[in-house]
């Protein structure tokens, strides 16, 4: 049996954290409405449930390091970075109760962030095939891509949003838009670490085998804070008297949602 090293102390760190921002994560969906909540909420249960799993598959390797086990932690790695930025695609949509944007619009986005999701899995795999240690294909590339663009639509979203409804938004709205902005540049370093290690050569950024200190501060930690300041904003903005329940048409519901 190897012994616990520096990488798997990070794996321990997640696998105590995310269980936390899971709870949170079926708190605020529960208080939301299972139904309508769920093109929201589901993304950051989701991400909670891929770290904890890819957390445990990386201990795994402790006593039974193979290249399955490599490839399903790499694929956790790489499938997070979806329900991560879909997380902030739903709270654009919990935001917008009035609909000043077609909810078509961020189905589109989804629909782009989910075709990211697929070619990352079939890159990962298909870039494992004949390797000892996983390396990213162009497929891989492609997703990742995916993933960049999708941020930055995210953002641009955020601000026309902001200018929208600056005149008459409410405490709710408000700090579901303060989450995005905090968040944003966390997700923006996550997202670099993430793209470094697709697009160029640099070790160090390498999936599995780079500096465990710069997957730690650059991903680990910065993908902890985004989730950490979401979840806590989410929470604080469900409660307010004033949030608009999201329904399951695409409506908005007022009122408080303590009944739920």
């Amino acid at each position: 049996m190897s012994s616990v090293t520096y990488r798997d102390g990070i794996a321990i760190l997640q696998l105590i954290i995310f269980p936390f921002i899971l709870v949170a994560a079926l708190f605020i969906w529960k208080r939301t409405g299972w139904k309508a909540g769920s093109k929201i909420w589901r993304f950051a249960v989701t991400l909670s449930l891929i770290r904890i799993a890819g957390s445990i598959s990386s201990l795994l390797t402790i006593s039974h390091d193979s290249r399955d086990v490599e490839v399903a932690v790499a694929v956790c790695e790489l499938i997070g970075i979806a329900p991560l930025l879909l997380t902030y695609v739903g709270l654009l949509r919990q935001i917008d109760t009035q609909q000043s944007m077609h909810p078509r619009f961020l189905n589109s986005v989804a629909i782009i962030c989910f075709i990211g999701l697929i070619l990352g899995v079939a890159g990962v795999s298909s870039g494992s095939d004949n390797e000892s240690t996983y390396r990213p294909d162009s497929i891989v590339k492609a997703s990742m891509g995916i993933f960049l663009a999708v941020f930055v639509v995210i953002l641009l979203i955020t601000v026309w949003l902001f200018v929208r409804l600056r005149p008459s938004m409410r405490a709710f709205q408000k700090k579901l838009f303060l989450a995005i902005v905090i968040s944003c540049p966390f997700l923006l370093i996550r997202l670099i670490y993430s793209a470094i290690g697709d697009y160029t050569t640099d070790a160090r950024f390498t999936v599995l085998v780079g500096s465990p200190t710069i997957y730690l501060c650059m991903d680990v930690l910065e993908e902890i804070a985004a989730m950490v300041i979401t979840m806590g904003l989410g929470i604080s903005a469900v409660l307010e008297k004033d949030y608009v329940q999201v329904t399951s048409a695409g409506g908005s519901l007022e009122g408080k949602v303590g009944e739920v």
